[in-house]
């Protein structure tokens, strides 16, 4: 299996893409996955539907705030004394920001970003690299965005705090590479699942239109027509920390169906 014994750690346990890496990791034989999220009622949820997964697949959840270097050092901490080493990262919690324009948007927001997206990330990648350098074995995904490569209403300051975030994983990849490690990124475009869900009946009830009408615009400029569901970009995350893409450092790995070719 994919991630067969493997410890694999995931922040941003939310109704979208996180708890889709923690249930698509369980489905490859991860031995146990670390899971941290702000809300602990979603963390407890997540616990049950791993277990109902894959019932030898254990299980550690955290409330933690990425922004708090100490919470994630804890986080951190804690799988390791519980699971006795750290295999994978996946780097999933993220704030938007708002939907404002650039002009029209606070310091605020933009901080609330950058703190979650970009610094929070490097927070939790920053905690797990001691014991993985000490493993000389370990594997890093940040998540980031379409958005960097193809600009959408409302999505700037979302994609400037990816930006900087895939910047950061080209300068860490070439940094700890020495010790055996990597670090990769995966850009995701709209992903079939929960939020995009929510956002699309709002939006169709805003616009006094139908949902199809609004799916079909979200789905304009793939190939196909098929937007990817969010399960499917988790995959595609569990494949960049496997030891199939053991040839793959510093890379950023497109996960949109096809709407951004390059």
């Amino acid at each position: 299996m994919l991630l067969n014994d493997k410890v694999v750690m995931i922040s941003g346990i939310g109704p979208g893409m996180g708890i889709k890496l923690a249930l698509e990791a369980a489905r490859e034989g991860a031995r146990a996955v670390a899971i941290c999220a702000r809300n602990e009622a979603r963390l407890r949820e997540a616990e049950e539907r791993i277990r109902a997964v894959e019932a030898d697949c254990q299980v550690l959840w955290m409330p933690t705030d990425v922004s708090d270097a100490k919470a994630c050092q804890a986080f951190a901490k804690a799988t390791v004394e519980r699971f006795g080493r750290i295999d994978a990262l996946i780097n999933s919690a993220y704030a938007h920001g708002g939907f404002d324009s650039l002009e029209g948007s606070t310091d605020q927001q933009m901080q609330e970003a950058l703190d979650v997206n970009l610094i929070g990330s490097l927070h939790l990648s920053r905690a797990v690299l001691p014991q993985m350098k000490a493993q000389r074995a370990g594997s890093i995904v940040m998540i980031t965005t379409l958005g960097m490569h193809k600009p959408y209403a409302g999505g700037g300051i979302y994609a400037i705090s990816k930006g900087a975030l895939a910047v950061a994983v080209r300068y860490l990849a070439a940094e700890v590479a020495e010790h055996g490690l990597r670090v990769n990124g995966l850009a995701c475009g709209r992903m079939w699942g929960e939020p995009v869900q929510a956002h699309l009946r709002d939006s169709a009830a805003a616009r006094g239109v139908s949902e199809d009408q609004v799916r079909a615009e979200f789905c304009a400029g793939i190939p196909g027509g098929r937007m990817p569901g969010d399960e499917e970009c988790a995959r595609a995350a569990l494949f960049l920390v496997s030891d199939y893409a053991s040839a793959i450092n510093g890379a950023q790995l497109d996960a949109n169906g096809g709407e951004l070719m390059r």
